[in-house]
């Protein structure tokens, strides 16, 4: 008799690569309450890495996003609007690789949400 515990992760890759390719989501995972609390889990999987560790050992810091749109200039020295942070985060800038290919048009406006209230 055969093992029917392979023939089982088997079906249980195939569900999981059909969950990731259209998109199901997880029954267990809490609500987001907000696109800002969206953008949180964005910020906090692509950007906090080197804009939020001062220990990161770069030529050039990247700057701290808190209260980004306080201020009139972002730190390039471009006006601090929602089209120009958001064509940085997709273009990249110096040191900042782009994530134009990475976040699609919901993460990418999430994560300007996110940086509206970040302090």
């Amino acid at each position: 008799m055969l093992n029917p515990l392979p023939r089982f992760f088997l079906v249980l890759g195939l569900l999981a690569g059909v969950c990731i390719g259209v998109g199901c989501e997880d029954p267990y995972a809490p609500p987001f309450q907000s696109a800002a609390a969206r953008g949180q889990v964005v910020y906090e999987t692509n950007c906090k890495p080197c804009h939020d560790d001062p220990k990161l050992e770069l030529r050039t810091k990247p700057p701290n996003l808190g209260s980004l749109f306080d201020r009139k200039l972002l730190p390039s020295g471009a006006l601090a609007t929602d089209e120009q942070v958001r064509k940085t985060i997709q273009e990249g800038k110096g040191i900042m690789p782009p994530f134009g290919q990475m976040l699609d048009k919901e993460n990418l406006d999430d994560l300007v949400a996110y940086l509206h209230k970040k302090k």
